[in-house]
Parts: structure tokens; C-alpha cells; sequence
């Protein structure tokens, strides 16, 4: 319900207000009326938001397309608050320049950015101050459509629906033959296990993908991913809440599909920092910047943040 006409609203609240405390009056004595004006003043502040244009349209069919994409990433001196937080800065002047298939990890402590950084890539939000570009255009002059068709996501908590194994893997595409959805499954790790069951692909994986384990959820979810073909594969924390059987079956998967097509640009956001010793370069952040760089070795030769974060899960080699 969306009404458009102030004064109409403000007409049909008034009244109905008036109404509200005469029902309420002649039933409960003993509310008061104070109580009441707070309700009234919470229910004008959620119409409001209700009623609010978002800065961001998902649906726009607007912006360019850009052909040849190769999936750079350039973060140029990037500020960010968000809307909710206008008071707490969360990327300081960010640079980063990440290359056509390059394989980046992003760590540091909780609050320091990194996901927020795949936000923005994602544009759930735009920067604040500064510019993000792909291939050297402004996210924010891209088709967002186009945009999200590109970028390959596999987070902490992976989304099934309560669908077939084959409907989650294809979901949201059109006309995708069985061969290449056993293709996506036999690239994520996952095609033996769903031969082993009674119905196959046609398995439903209940509300939430409940009859499955974390790590056949994770790989389906993966093999989802792999389907689109993405430009940029985006991974926030996706092994961090499995127990260390799923974690090494997970990662081969992830390692695999950031390597099977070398143009293909990752990004990889990690607890465990023995994930991500292979990344051609690795960024440690400190309240929205990038205090170190490197590689895994020459980080440890540093013996700065990254050799302590290391020292911290005795993973130091």
C-alpha cells in the first residue's frame, strides 16, 4: 500500500488516529494516551520508510554493457559509511588495483572492511567518496543487471531452496541442458555423491537445503556459481563454519573453480589463513585501509601484522 497524495494521507492518519483513542478509550481506561502517541509516532516513521525511493534500483534496465569485459578491479582513494552509520567510517581512502585474473585475499580483523568491499563490488552500495571501476568504468555507470551476471558469489552461509539438486544448480537460468549442469556438479566436487542417491539430480534438498550436510550445500552451491561462468568469483568466508573434513573438500573445490579459467579474477575473503596461501597477492586491512601486502611468504618475512595473525592459528610454515 503506497499512498501517494500528502494530504490525503495525513487526512486518513488524523482520523484514524481520533478513532483509535476513542475505541481504545471507551474499552481500556487505563491505557494511556501517551502510550498511543508513541504508537502513532513508530507507525509514521515506518510509512515513511516504506514510502522511500531506494538510492540503488535493482530492477534498471539502464547503463552500459561492456564488451571484452576482463574483470579489473581498480578501488580509487574509496570512502564508505553506511547509510544506517553515517558517524563510522569503514573505508578510509581505499586503493586497490586488482589485474584480469588475479587471485587477491583480503584479511584482518571483524569490522575491518573486507566485506564491505564485496558489497560494493555486488553494488548493494555505492561508495561515499572516491570511485570503484571495472576495465576502467564507474560501477556506477554499469547496467546492474549485466553487472551481477558477472560476478560469481559463494558465501559463509550458502542459499538453497527447496527445489531438486539440478533446479538449485540452474536456478534463475533458462533452457540449461543436463549436461552442463553435470558439468557444473563434476567441476564443484559434487556429481559422485548426488549419483549415489535414489533419485539423483531430481533429489529435493529441503527448506533451506536441510537434507544436506554444510559441505554438500556449500558445493552445490558452488557448482551453481560455476554454471554462470562468472568474470569475478567473489568468496566471503566460505569454508569458516565447517569442521575441517568439509573445510579441505571445500577448498580443493574453491581452488579448482578459481583456476579453471585463468582470466577469471577472485577475490577471497578468509578467516583461515591456510586457505589462501596460493593468492597471487594477499591484503591485510586495519580500520578500512590496507596496512600490508604481498604474497604469503614475503608477508611472513615482514613479520608485521600478517606473520601475529598467522602466529595466532599456529599456521606459521
Amino acid at each position: 500500500m503506497r499512498w501517494r497524495n500528502k494530504s490525503n494521507r495525513l487526512f486518513v492518519l488524523f482520523y484514524t488516529k481520533e478513532w483509535i483513542y476513542i475505541a481504545l478509550g471507551s474499552q481500556s481506561p487505563n491505557i494511556k494516551a501517551q502510550r498511543i502517541g508513541v504508537s502513532f509516532a513508530a507507525a509514521h516513521t515506518f510509512f515513511d520508510l516504506f514510502d522511500r525511493t531506494p538510492t540503488i534500483d535493482n530492477g534498471s534496465n539502464k547503463g552500459q554493457e561492456l564488451t571484452n569485459f576482463s574483470g579489473e578491479i581498480d578501488f580509487n582513494q574509496v570512502k564508505f559509511f553506511y547509510p544506517t552509520r553515517p558517524t563510522v567510517l569503514v573505508l578510509n581512502k581505499l586503493q586497490l588495483s586488482i589485474k584480469s585474473g588475479q587471485r587477491i585475499a583480503l584479511v584482518g580483523a571483524s569490522g575491518c572492511g573486507k566485506s564491505t568491499i564485496v558489497q560494493l563490488l555486488e553494488r548493494f552500495y555505492d561508495v561515499t567518496h572516491g570511485q570503484l571501476t571495472l576495465d576502467g568504468t564507474d560501477i556506477r555507470q554499469l547496467n546492474i543487471q549485466w553487472l551481477r551476471s558477472h560476478l560469481g558469489v559463494v558465501s559463509q552461509e550458502p542459499i538453497l531452496f527447496d527445489l531438486t539438486i539440478a533446479e538449485n544448480i540452474a536456478y534463475g537460468l533458462e533452457n540449461i541442458p543436463m549436461d552442463e549442469i553435470v558439468l557444473a556438479a563434476t567441476k564443484a566436487n559434487i556429481h559422485e555423491f548426488i549419483q549415489q542417491l535414489p533419485q539423483g539430480y531430481e533429489t529435493k534438498v529441503g527448506v533451506k537445503g536441510g537434507f544436506l550436510s554444510g559441505g554438500e550445500k556449500q558445493r552445490i552451491a558452488i557448482a551453481r556459481v560455476l554454471i554462470r561462468q562468472p568474470k569475478i568469483l567473489l568468496l566471503d568466508e566460505a569454508t569458516s563454519a565447517m569442521d575441517p573434513y568439509n573445510e579441505q573438500i571445500v577448498q580443493e573445490t574453491l581452488d579448482q573453480a578459481q583456476t579453471e579459467d585463468p582470466s577469471r579474477t577472485s577475490i577471497i575473503i578468509a578467516h583461515r589463513l591456510s586457505t589462501i596461501r596460493s593468492c597471487d597477492s594477499i591484503y591485510v586491512l586495519e580500520m578500512g585501509r590496507i596496512v600490508e601486502s604481498g604474497t604469503h611468504t614475503e608477508l611472513i618475512e615482514k613479520h608485521g601484522i600478517y606473520y601475529k595473525m598467522l602466529n595466532a592459528q599456529n599456521n606459521v610454515q
